[in-house]
């Protein structure tokens, strides 16, 4: 397909606009997917409103690449800073396995939220400890500005931490401190397997199932994690962006997984009725043509089936992939998916387009091309 012209100013992942700096060093955790970026330097200074008004509303993570934000914290503070100056109103995340106790107790006019990654146990693979964990909990409840808060337990391994013991731990601390938890298995790219293999790390995954980029756990230890759940009382997710809307009391996912519901567990999930109410009553005639730059129509289809699916380049397909139904957005021109993700983020709709995986997005959303000459290199 022909691709189009997109800016590197800014970059996405799943569930964030990514704003910030990476370092040439981290906390070592073996298992990582950012370690083979170690030593490529990254700069995303541009704020997401400098892009688009509308941005203001997208979902930020402020140094999430390679370099913890609590290795760097009096620059993930002048991010912050830099969102609080422009009123940004959508969720701000930092997510740390650092030391929460050197991050200055200060108030910041912004929808903050950290999240404490662990990995359930004491590991070699891994460069945090359960007692810096738990003291990064204790040291919420001494805070006069408290944030939001919750947990990222990440990623769950076979035969490493997906033990019984494991998540007894961790669910015991969620529910003392009234945290949800967000969970989620390996992500194998082949860099990443390629580095492991390179440094003698025996990492498997479940078995039936082969490393990429979906993050597997085995079908009976979810159902486990989740029971376990129920008995402690904690809310769990199996997507980060599920997690966030939760603990920030919006009115839906924000990255509309309510569109494939068995897929992701939404039956047994807190946000359940929420996110479908909100699907339910999405409407047909809706003029979105302030938030999309690109020519839409908003359409009811059932049994669409995700354009990933329709060429065969998903690796792990499931029968939501095709047998998405309600009111869509169909676009005819092509699209990245970072471009669908911000759609869906701004718009609850999901979308139905050719689209191509990307980190960046289209140029059609910049209000002002002036900004594209202040790309920090």
């Amino acid at each position: 397909m022909n691709k189009i012209k997109t800016t590197n100013i800014a970059i996405f992942a799943k569930s964030f606009y990514l704003l910030g700096d990476s370092l040439p060093y981290c906390y070592d955790c073996k298992y990582c997917r950012l370690n083979g970026e170690k030593c490529e330097e990254k700069h995303y200074n541009i704020l997401p409103s400098e892009i688009n008004p509308n941005f203001t509303n997208l979902p930020v993570a402020v140094n999430l690449f390679y370099g913890d934000p609590l290795l760097q914290i009096d620059n993930t503070i002048n991010y912050l800073r830099k969102l609080e100056a422009v009123k940004h109103k959508g969720p701000v995340i930092i997510i740390t396995k650092g030391d929460f106790s050197k991050f200055p107790d200060i108030k910041f006019d912004l929808d903050l939220h950290v999240a404490f990654s662990t990995f359930g146990i004491d590991s070699p693979l891994d460069g945090n400890t359960m007692a810096r964990f738990e003291n990064n909990l204790k040291e919420t409840k001494k805070r006069k500005n408290n944030y939001k808060y919750s947990i990222e337990y990440r990623p769950i391994i076979y035969n490493v931490n997906d033990s019984v013991e494991a998540f007894t731990k961790v669910f015991t601390l969620a529910k003392e401190y009234g945290l949800a938890i967000g969970y989620s298995g390996l992500q194998g790219k082949p860099q990443s397997v390629k580095i492991w293999q390179e440094q003698g790390i025996n990492l498997q995954p479940y078995p039936g199932f082969k490393f990429g980029h979906k993050k597997i756990i085995d079908a009976k230890i979810m159902e486990l994690f989740e029971r376990m759940a129920k008995t402690y009382d904690v809310p769990v997710f199996r997507k980060t962006s599920c997690l966030f809307s939760y603990v920030h009391n919006l009115p839906r996912d924000y990255n509309a997984h309510y569109y494939r519901p068995s897929e992701l567990g939404c039956a047994n999930c807190v946000m359940q009725e929420k996110c479908q109410s909100f699907k339910n009553n999405l409407p047909l005639e809706n003029d979105l043509s302030n938030i999309i730059p690109f020519n839409y129509e908003i359409i009811n289809k059932q049994d669409h089936v995700c354009i990933l699916k329709q060429k065969g380049i998903c690796e792990f397909p499931t029968e939501d992939c095709a047998h998405i139904s309600g009111n869509i957005i169909r676009i005819t021109e092509p699209l990245t998916t970072s471009d669908v993700r911000v759609i869906k983020w701004l718009t609850g709709y999901t979308v139905d387009a050719n689209f191509y995986e990307s980190s960046e997005i289209s140029d059609s959303w910049i209000k002002d091309k002036s900004i594209l000459l202040r790309r920090k290199k």
